[in-house]
């Protein structure tokens, strides 16, 4: 007899599992997670949110609270200009013996990158620290139902056909809780003892090195003469990598041998040692705030499944940092599950649409981990032209899944060479600016919780189809047909979409494409019926 049931137990409190929790709890799933650490952000290196992951965090309400919170990213160009507002981060990459030497006009250029993307997404990316993101991440969460308990372990668990039934441990007092729950995400990061239990390998490059990260706080902007950047490489004996994580703090990361280094692990002494070689600044006042070791890797899991188990993020992915992908593609692991297990869950959908997830997501995830080590590489090397290099932009936002639930042309690259959101099925919907009741609204705004229909001006038989086959079927639907229930005002929908005055977009409530009609089709309602019945694993 378990203690208590659930629909989803999450084991891992990271930025991976607390997404995990408020996505699904988006989705209304009662959800149950369990951290064995008793806070958030135990490993202080991701910043960077990408444009996709705002979207994501804007349909869930946190997106102005994110910005507010972090810093505002602006082209990499800007690092020149000194004295600029603390909160302005150019997205600079440079390279210099010292630190110095970025004030004193050494140091080289490695990227000068954009933030851009007008065309691909309605949100900028933004640059706010783990230590601010998880506790908004937290309380949104549980405001939506879901229960987080940290310092609090597994200690055992047992699948079944049914379910997973886990022992949980309260650490401070010893308290053990038998749960059950009818599925189970493992956000239990790079060593996941979930995985390794399960007997799931994984295939890559292996393991780099290890890295030893400091978060220290110091007025660097004094040295470097007031000069905004997000990254620089210091290249001299104590070599490693410095980024700005906020306002006044900074992460300084450099390649750790366990035996040269070991004292540096628990001695912020030594620590301040190779970080002051590091700088080029023997004098100036540091304070270390922590200090931890980590594995530079190249790893992806060969199965993201077993049975009603589910790896997300750095449990089934981990990878170099070059390109800040890590966190956000865990993330969007988490949120491409969420929507597949409530509706298994609510009984719109067959269990098989779970297949999906690892479809969709695997390839992604191996991707995504190889264009990390190119760029990992390709900066060590100084070289940027490698011919499999992708553009950010399409590796963070323009992705398509070569197979999974939609229905259309399957195949294909995960990252194409050229960046093209333009409506085929697989790639999340193209964004495009409409109007809804006076109110500007993107199509990618649309598709949160429920499948979205997309008819074109002309396609009103689409919407009362769509609208009455996912009554038939019980799925959650809206339709919208452009020029009536959204204005096109800049009049882009239909060259973006890819369809006629009479076509249609089908959209899941993830917003990627399912279904594309580019014109007029013989009898909608048998034909959207069909379309969600495979969508949703009900054929």
């Amino acid at each position: 007899m378990a203690d208590r049931e659930v629909s989803v137990l999450v084991v891992g409190g990271g930025l991976n599992g607390l997404a995990s929790a408020l996505f699904l709890s988006q989705q209304g799933v009662d959800v149950h997670l369990v951290e064995r650490n008793d806070k958030t952000a135990q490993l202080l290196r991701a910043a960077g949110v990408s444009a996709r992951t705002m979207e994501l965090f804007h349909s869930v309400g946190l997106e102005p609270e994110i910005r507010e919170r972090g810093l505002r990213l602006i082209p990499g160009e800007h690092w020149t200009e000194p004295h600029s507002p603390v909160d302005l981060l150019p997205r600079a990459i440079l390279g210099a013996k010292r630190l110095s030497d970025i004030g004193n006009g050494r140091a080289f250029v490695m990227e000068e990158g954009t933030v851009e993307v007008a065309d691909a997404s309605p949100m900028e990316p933004a640059w706010c620290g783990q230590d601010r993101l998880e506790p908004m991440m937290i309380r949104e969460a549980v405001q939506r139902g879901a229960r987080i308990e940290f310092g609090t372990e597994m200690v055992s668990y047992e699948q079944d056909a049914d379910g997973v039934t886990a022992v949980v441990r309260t650490l401070a007092t010893g308290a053990e809780q038998r749960i059950r729950a009818r599925y189970l995400i493992a956000a239990d990061g790079v060593t996941s003892p979930i995985r390794e239990s399960l007997g799931i390998t994984r295939s890559g490059n292996g393991t780099i090195g290890h890295v030893l990260s400091i978060l220290f706080e110091a007025d660097l902007d004094s040295v470097v003469e007031g000069r905004r950047f997000l990254i620089a490489y210091l290249l001299n004996e104590a070599a490693g990598l410095l980024h700005r994580f906020d306002e006044t703090r900074w992460v300084f990361g450099l390649f750790f041998d366990p035996e040269r280094h070991a004292e540096a692990e628990t001695s912020k002494d030594k620590a301040l040692e190779l970080l002051r070689t590091a700088l080029g600044e023997p004098d100036l006042p540091i304070d270390i705030q922590l200090v931890n070791r980590w594995r530079l890797a190249h790893d992806v899991a060969d199965t993201y499944r077993s049975g009603r188990i589910f790896l997300v993020g750095d449990a089934c992915h981990v990878h170099p940092p070059a390109g800040g992908y890590g966190a956000n593609s865990g993330m969007q692991d988490a949120h491409n599950l969420a929507w597949k297990l409530a509706a298994v869950l609510r009984g719109w959908a067959g269990e098989s649409l779970l297949d999906s997830y690892e479809q969709e997501r695997h390839p992604v995830g191996k991707a995504t981990a190889d264009q990390a080590w190119i760029r990992q590489t390709t900066r060590s090397e100084g070289d940027g032209g490698h011919p499999d290099l992708r553009n950010s932009t399409v590796i963070s936002t323009g992705y398509r899944y070569p197979e999974g639930a939609f229905v259309g042309e399957k195949g294909g690259e995960a990252l194409e060479t050229e960046l093209r959101i333009d409506g085929r099925p697989g790639l999340r919907v193209p964004h495009v600016w409409l109007e809804r009741e006076g109110a500007k609204v993107s199509t990618v705004e649309l598709a949160t919780d429920t499948f979205v229909l997309l008819a074109a001006p002309d396609g009103a038989s689409w919407a009362d189809a769509a609208t009455a086959a996912a009554g038939a079927l019980g799925i959650p639907l809206s339709a919208y047909r452009i020029g009536t229930d959204l204005a096109d005002a800049e009049g882009r929908f239909l060259q973006v979409t890819g369809l006629t005055p009479q076509g249609a977009l089908l959209v899941r409530p993830d917003g990627f494409v399912a279904w594309r009609s580019p014109g007029a089709a013989g009898e909608p309602r048998v034909l959207l019926q069909d379309v969600l019945e495979q969508i949703t694993a009900r054929a």
